[in-house]
């Protein structure tokens, strides 16, 4: 298997991890709901005052259990106020004005101006909803059995959610990983096309690839957002917070990046659309497209290796990839600046030729911006040690431009 398909190959599943965050399989939490319904009809079943069979124990506690513990608290809240509410106001307009067609209007207006006013949320027509079934029913032992059956119910809902809420700090760095290597992946395939000169529809095809990279880092985003509110009032969640400023200040420089990427494929696009094409046009020339596509795979590798980097520190609080990330920027660093030295500078699309130079060193300063800012502080361990060599693995374009070079 070559290096660019070793590549391609750590890359695909990067799409499909992102795919699987998203949805993941559903047996944990049916199991999670079926065995707290179970425990709160129990719990229900052994108090007073309830029903011979408390059925709205386990359907309370399946409405309020959710995915993270601050959800969970939340509609346990809302959940035992509105029905603590809606019982209150039948009770109240039962002992007034009895039960009619004009009181249940009266009851279900009255039980949804104080769920309005309370911000139930989603509950808020568990008010009325209370309220009608206690005015039909009469209050007293209705109203007690439905409150109790609530309590028992939500008190179980909050016990599991304490001890099974799940924090998605593990999912998050996986998708920045993801991440990563889905933007490696675009660098590469517009390596590829600079090094064949293919046609403009290529480049227009890589374009709205590039373009796509903003729903990825939406999704990205909303995995972040996830993560954070799972360590909300959470247990498991203490000392975490500091991972979440990373991961989002990791996710916003990734998210520098394929602007950068986006405004690369869209001068190579542009270029590559230029009606003049008799001109005589340096970047055309294979030297030039040589050193274009080497210093493009050399920071698809930076970015690879970037992604891999912040996942081991924040599994492991340390990482062994610092070294190959700067060999990969100071390589691409050297090619673009041969580059410039290829580009005429009174050349008619020097304008454009400007613009590409100038994201190439956006795309290689905001991942040496990264990286000094996480070795800021610690030992320089690489201190008098000289320039480090190659890693095993290098780019397929590199090992291909150095070929030609060796045979010319």
């Amino acid at each position: 298997m070559s290096s660019d398909q070793r590549i391609r190959a750590a890359v695909t599943p990067a799409r499909v991890g992102l795919r699987r965050l998203r949805t993941q399989p559903t047996a944990f939490e049916i199991a999670r709901l079926a065995v707290t319904a179970v425990l709160a009809f129990a719990f229900a079943s052994w108090l007073p005052d309830t029903s011979p069979r408390p059925v709205l124990a386990p359907l309370t506690a399946i409405l309020v259990l959710q995915i993270t513990l601050f959800q969970t608290i939340r509609h346990v809240w809302q959940r035992v106020v509105s029905v603590v509410v809606g019982v209150i106001v039948a009770a109240l307009l039962s002992s007034l004005v009895g039960f009619s067609w004009w009181s249940l209007g009266l009851t279900i207006t009255a039980a949804l101006i104080c769920g309005v006013l309370m911000r139930l949320g989603n509950y808020v027509l568990e008010v009325p909803i209370s309220a009608m079934l206690i005015l039909s029913l009469g209050t007293g032992a209705a109203a007690t059995g439905r409150i109790v059956e609530t309590l028992a119910g939500a008190l179980t809902g909050l016990i599991a959610g304490l001890l099974t809420s799940p924090v998605r700090i593990q999912a998050a760095e996986e998708a920045l990983e993801g991440l990563s290597d889905i933007m490696a992946h675009h660098l590469h395939d517009i390596a590829e096309a600079v090094e064949k000169g293919t046609e403009p529809r290529t480049y227009g095809e890589l374009l709205a690839q590039a373009r796509s990279l903003s729903r990825d880092v939406q999704r990205v985003d909303g995995e972040l957002a996830q993560a954070e509110e799972s360590i909300r009032l959470n247990p498991q969640g203490v000392g975490m917070l500091r991972a979440m400023v990373a991961l989002r200040e990791t996710l916003a420089a990734l998210e520098h990046c394929g602007i950068t990427i986006r405004g690369l494929a869209r001068c190579l696009a542009d270029h590559a659309n230029e009606s003049e094409s008799e001109r005589e046009d340096p970047l055309s020339q294979s030297d030039a497209r040589s050193r274009l596509a080497t210093a493009l795979g050399h920071l698809a590798s930076a970015l690879s290796t970037y992604g891999r980097m912040r996942r081991q520190q924040f599994t492991t609080g340390t990482t062994d990839l610092e070294d190959p990330l700067a060999y990969h920027l100071t390589a691409a660093h050297e090619e673009r600046v041969r580059l410039g030295e290829l580009l005429w500078a009174d050349s008619p699309d020097w304008p454009l030729h400007g613009e590409v130079l100038v994201h190439l060193d956006r795309l290689r300063n905001e991942l040496k911006s990264e990286r000094r800012m996480l070795t800021k502080g610690r030992p320089n361990r690489r201190l008098g040690i000289p320039k480090p060599s190659p890693p095993a693995t290098l780019s397929p374009i590199r090992r291909r431009t150095d070929l030609r070079r060796t045979r010319s």
